[in-house]
């Protein structure tokens, strides 16, 4: 099996567990804590890891094909009844970045981040991270995710 089947096969393995996951994460509590520990279901968190959604059923329809961006999948959303907002930030209102970051031997990582964030910070969504939703980096952060293994928006690592 080529590096991208294995690769698209990965994502969808990996999308109906994240979405069960999504579903199963407390929205939040009536008890004490901060409000910092809640998650808002409107929030960015949740919505760039809607958006990751969508851009792994896009690699899966696509036969592997990784965007650079999700303003490239406009045709296939519409295609496919997904509403515009639902593949740019609700932060910044611009098209997510779309990375596909090489993890040793055939295995690769998907990354949709934020291309400008809010307050010097970006949202961030790994399909390998323990979390199944999106959090918030600084662009340090990011930048060490992407290169430690040298990740380049749409495409193979080099």
């Amino acid at each position: 099996m080529n590096p991208r089947k294995s690769f698209a096969a990965l994502v969808v393995a990996w999308v109906p567990i994240l979405a069960l996951l999504l579903a199963l994460v407390p929205l939040g509590c009536s008890g004490g804590g901060s409000s910092s520990s809640k998650v808002d279901p409107k929030g960015e968190s949740a919505h760039v890891t809607q958006a990751a959604n969508h851009v792994a059923k896009y690699i899966t329809d696509n036969k592997g094909k990784v965007p650079k961006d999700t303003a490239e999948m406009k045709d296939w959303a519409a295609k496919n009844n997904i509403a515009d907002d639902e593949l740019v930030s609700s932060r910044d209102h611009e098209p997510y970045e779309v990375h596909e970051v090489a993890k040793g031997g055939s295995m690769k990582e998907l990354v949709v981040t934020e291309k400008t964030g809010a307050n010097g910070k970006k949202f961030m969504w790994r399909s390998n991270s323990r979390s199944p939703l999106g959090m918030e980096q600084g662009q340090d952060e990011i930048d060490a995710a992407l290169k430690s293994s040298g990740g380049r928006p749409g495409g193979p690592s080099r």
